[in-house]
């Protein structure tokens, strides 16, 4: 039986309880629930009515409303015709769902709703007028002669053209969405839905607990605004949070896919509370084919095993879940970015290799900021004297992160000589350069009151001979010449290497701009071993002077002095190896030089594109065909198209970009230099998952990072386009009557303590 939904008018629908009896003409507006695919809502979701009322019942209530409602006449009087008893009404009504009956007379309920909705008219059809007023009465002088009657005109209604006309019309308007006296209604129904939405979202933004969702419902409603009943629950908030996500990520992939626009996969792994294993997924691209590319998380998976092809499964998995196919793949997959990690990026059978298998021409880029890393390390390895200031370093980090005395002592003298006190952290350890360097310029900063407090315990007669024996060792190592010189030549070449890093993290970065970044600061770090930089200089005139900012130095002391020239040498010769070249994790000398060889062709190839790199090669009118051959091959782009357009680009002398041309440079951008956004990533995470929501799932976690990372703002989101999907997946809309509403939970136990107070308030 179909479920047939209905609006009446306000006066009717402020009588809740039904009854037989009620004046006849009352109008339904009603419609059937359409085929799927032929709106956005099917309509058995979109009860939206005057008043806030919403009524949903079968054809049979139809019926028997139809009757009451139509007909002046008692409950307790037999409604359908005499001859009949009870059974054989009941008997004829599950025969014919549209019989009903009144005043011991039959009538169609079919005819009745079409004669209302006065469509027959205009059509030019006529409408059975007895039974669509309910006026059909059988006839005869026996009983047997009057059920006969009965049995042959229902029959002839039955099969009549008139009939069959009228289910015709009447399913057209069933299929209608809305008349027009519903539109205020369906606009006042989405608005109430919506925000309860705009809350949910407003929880996954601001990157709040569920339980808030609870919280601002009531607080909307204690401010008038009308909320709906339902919608209202910490799960309902979890609900609507995973449908936004999908819904947005359905949107972003579609257009990718659509545009056939090319696409990075960028790979970090992490391990989450329970010590499980977790990638997040980074997808780079230009999605509608004209913005500049963006790097967006796909997904978050928890990972059971972390083998290489373990996780190899899992990214294709989630690409197959997201609406990508392998031919859809083959065409738009151009570059895969991961740490060095040998998971990822071993030579034989890490993920990017067995990706490689599938997708032959792809693209295995290492992570440019965590081969600046490397770089450095591999220089300090080789290099004399920095284990003796690592360690010193490390000594200082524990020496006042585990000891809050200590801490306060040292806040003491800074505040005592006014120096602005900065947090001392480890140097060199598992991060990016940036961090050691705020490590060692800590040190700097505070270098006036370190020499103070570590004076002054080493004197101070609370604390036992040890320790003052241990702050004078600390205090003479401090303040020696060596230590001075060897801070300044570590921070004059950390803060090249920080800026480095930094730039290489800018979200707009591309593997062009990149490699012109790296060559600039290579020989920025090289011009330190002839000019001195500006720390190095201010330890020059320390040296001279025996003091170095207000305090007195002890003399050379023991530490080991750093050579400088080695050092920065070092340092240059790790970032053109480590740099220059696509991946730089262990292999054999040919794989390496096969690398390095890819990386320059990349470089090479990409320069053309650049009218500054035009002037070498003016008199050739050739000049970068081939390079543009090639990277169409890499990056799996038409060539013909784009050498007309790249002919174009040179006939204006690179002045304007040629709409042929745009493919290839937005394919080119889309290549990641860097995997700082998955990194990003996670610092969102940590925000997410704090001490009191340690219960969040991964799925829970993936679609709140989505929205906090991709989501517009909550004053800027609009939610009409999410809040059909919902009820077109037949979930209940905000002021649904079925289902079951928030249950008020009971106070707090200190709230019903201080209960008694509240009237004083």
């Amino acid at each position: 039986m179909h479920s047939v939904q209905f609006v009446k008018l306000a006066s009717i629908m402020s009588n809740k309880k039904r009854t037989n009896s009620s004046k006849p003409g009352i109008m339904f507006y009603f419609h059937h629930q359409p085929k799927k695919g032929k709106t956005d809502i099917p309509l058995q979701t979109q009860n939206l009515a005057l008043d806030n009322e919403i009524v949903t019942i079968d054809c049979e209530e139809v019926v028997a409303e139809t009757s009451a409602e139509s007909h002046d006449k008692s409950t307790d009087e037999k409604q359908y015709p005499a001859v009949w008893s009870k059974e054989q009404f009941d008997e004829f009504k599950k025969k014919h769902e549209w019989l009903f009956a009144s005043r011991g007379k039959l009538g169609c309920t079919i005819c009745a709703e079409v004669s209302n909705l006065k469509i027959h008219a205009a059509r030019g059809i006529n409408i059975a007028s007895q039974w669509a007023e309910c006026n059909i009465l059988p006839f005869g002088k026996t009983k047997e002669t009057e059920l006969t009657s009965l049995r042959k005109k229902n029959y002839i209604h039955k099969n009549s053209a008139a009939h069959a006309e009228a289910e015709k019309i009447l399913e057209t308007a069933r299929k209608d969405i809305l008349l027009n006296i519903n539109g205020r209604s369906q606009e006042a129904a989405f608005e109430i839905t919506s925000r309860v939405f705009r809350t949910a979202y407003y929880i996954a933004k601001m990157n709040r607990p569920f339980t808030d969702h609870e919280s601002l419902i009531d607080l909307q409603k204690v401010n008038g605004v009308q909320i709906g009943r339902l919608l209202h629950s910490r799960m309902v908030c979890g609900d609507i949070i995973e449908h936004i996500s999908a819904e947005m990520r359905k949107k972003i992939v579609s257009q990718i896919i659509t545009k056939k626009t090319k696409i990075t996969i960028l790979v970090d792994e992490a391990t989450t509370l329970s010590r499980k294993s977790t990638l997040v997924i980074f997808l780079k691209s230009s999605v509608d084919g004209v913005m500049n590319p963006v790097a967006f998380p796909l997904d978050l998976i928890e990972l059971e095993n972390a083998s290489a092809e373990s996780i190899k499964q899992e990214i294709m998995k989630c690409l197959f879940h997201h609406g990508f196919t392998f031919e859809v793949l083959t065409e738009i997959f151009v570059s895969f970015c991961s740490d060095g990690a040998n998971v990822m990026l071993g030579v034989k059978a890490g993920v990017g290799k067995l990706l490689q298998g599938d997708f032959p021409k792809l693209i295995l880029w290492h992570c440019m900021n965590h081969r600046l890393e490397l770089a450095v390390d591999q220089a300090l390895d080789v290099t004399g004297g920095t284990n003796d200031f690592r360690s010193f370093l490390d000594t200082l980090y524990t020496l006042y992160s585990q000891s809050p005395k200590n801490v306060r002592e040292l806040s003491a003298q800074a505040n005592e000589l006014h120096v602005l006190l900065k947090k001392i952290g480890r140097v060199f350890i598992v991060r990016w350069v940036a961090s050691s360097w705020r490590a060692v310029n800590a040190v700097w900063q505070t270098y006036p009151a370190l020499a103070a407090h570590f004076q002054k315990a080493s004197q101070d007669q609370s604390r036992d001979r040890r320790e003052q024996v241990k702050f004078q060792g600390l205090h003479s190592k401090l303040c020696s010449v060596n230590f001075v010189k060897n801070m300044s030549i570590m921070l004059d070449v950390l803060t090249e290497l920080k800026n480095l890093s930094e730039l290489l993290q800018d979200r707009k970065m591309t593997i062009p701009k990149a490699d012109n970044h790296i060559k600039m600061y290579v020989r920025r770090i090289e011009s330190l071993k002839r000019i001195p930089g500006f720390h190095s200089e201010q330890t020059q005139n320390a040296e001279e002077g025996i003091m170095f900012k207000n305090t007195k130095l002890t003399g050379i002391g023991k530490s080991p002095k750093i050579k400088s020239s080695q050092f920065i040498q070092a340092v240059v010769d790790n970032m053109r190896c480590k740099l220059f070249t696509t991946t730089a994790n262990k292999a054999t000398e040919s794989v390496a030089k096969g690398r390095e060889t890819a990386y320059h062709t990349l470089i090479d190839s990409i320069s053309v594109l650049n009218p500054e790199s035009w002037q070498t090669d003016a008199d050739n009118p050739l000049f970068g065909d081939q390079e543009i051959r090639i990277l169409c091959e890499m990056l799996n782009v038409s060539y013909h198209e784009t050498h007309l357009g790249f002919v174009e680009y040179k006939c204006c002398a690179g002045r304007i970009v040629p709409e042929k041309l745009k493919k290839l440079i937005l394919a080119v951008d889309t290549l990641a230099a860097s995997n700082a956004d998955c990194e990003r990533g996670f610092s969102v995470m940590n925000n997410i998952i704090t001490d009191k929501r340690t219960a969040l799932t991964t799925r829970h976690v993936s679609d709140l990072l989505f929205i906090s990372i991709v989501g517009p703002p909550f004053t800027e989101w609009n939610p009409d386009t999410y809040v059909k999907s919902w009820l077109g997946k037949g979930r209940r809309a905000a002021q649904s009557c079925k289902g079951m509403a928030r249950q008020e939970q009971a106070r707090q136990q200190d709230q019903a303590y201080y209960k008694q107070l509240w009237k004083c308030l």
